[in-house]
């Protein structure tokens, strides 16, 4: 019997150790993955080395080709009420482009009255502006 009540008392202490202990505090994992899509917006790197991403270009629009697959976007500029073809309004964006390196080109005007360059970038986090937008400025070559 005092085996029996030996037993007892050895089990319940360490059960009650048990029920007293106190688990680690587990901290959530940090997000370190990059976001799977970016919201890109579109403005231009004019001659005298200015930025813009608002006003009218003769450009309807811009391209996004990824390097990798050849997958191609496009955003589309609207009109402005001045007139049906030209001068279309800034800016552009493209929303949810995928993670990727990319090569950023400008749409030929109508009237071709400027040349554009292009920009090759891989979209980063280290990119994304306050607003939630990266800005890719196509630079123009030339203008008449």
């Amino acid at each position: 019997m005092k085996k029996i009540i030996s037993i007892c008392l050895i089990l319940l202490s360490v059960v009650s150790l048990t029920a007293f202990a106190t688990s680690a505090v587990s901290t959530p994992p940090k997000n370190t993955e990059p976001p799977v899509s970016y919201n890109v917006r579109f403005g231009f790197k004019h001659l005298d080395g200015s930025l813009s991403t608002t006003g009218y270009t003769d450009s309807p629009g811009f391209t996004a080709t990824n390097t990798n697959t050849g997958s191609d976007f496009e955003c589309q500029l609207g009109s402005s009420p001045l007139g049906v073809y030209l001068p279309y309004q800034l800016p552009g964006t493209i929303n949810n482009l995928p993670a990727g390196t990319y090569e950023f080109n400008v749409l030929r005007g109508q009237g071709n009255w400027t040349g554009y360059g292009n920009v090759i970038a891989t979209l980063s986090p280290e990119m994304i502006g306050p607003d939630g937008y990266v800005t890719i400025y196509i630079p123009i070559a030339w203008e008449e």
